[in-house]
């Protein structure tokens, strides 16, 4: 995997799990202390980061760097297979201090993302 790769693929992470926390990219622009704009060349995969603003990210979304790492790598194997029942229980346990709002952002993503699996498969076959 290129840098380039590297750097879309962990981008797609942090912006699943922004969308999971139904937060907007000013949102976790305040709880990261990081700029607004900087934040949006993170998710698009066009700015190499700090491990301290990693960090602060992992923070901001509510999971850890590894998290996010383990994201990035699943992306870019299989779409999910190493991590599709540890997303469900967690997604799960997410639901239950979601607002109806939260709620609905967090399906519109599940869609999107089994929309995807089921492109890539039709694509292997």
């Amino acid at each position: 995997m290129t840098d380039e790769e590297f750097l879309y693929y962990f981008g797609k992470s942090v912006k699943k799990y922004r969308i999971i926390a139904g937060i907007s990219q000013e949102t976790l622009s305040a709880r990261t202390d990081c700029d607004k704009n900087t934040i949006g060349r993170i998710e698009r995969g066009e700015t190499n980061l700090r491990l301290s603003t990693m960090r602060h990210l992992s923070l901001g979304l509510g999971t850890t760097c590894t998290r996010l790492l383990r994201d990035t790598e699943t992306l870019t194997a299989d779409y999910y297979a190493a991590t599709h029942e540890y997303d469900f229980l967690r997604l799960f346990e997410y639901c239950k201090y979601l607002s109806p709002e939260q709620f609905h952002n967090l399906c519109s993503t599940a869609q999107i993302y089994a929309q995807n699996n089921q492109l890539i498969k039709k694509q292997n076959e």
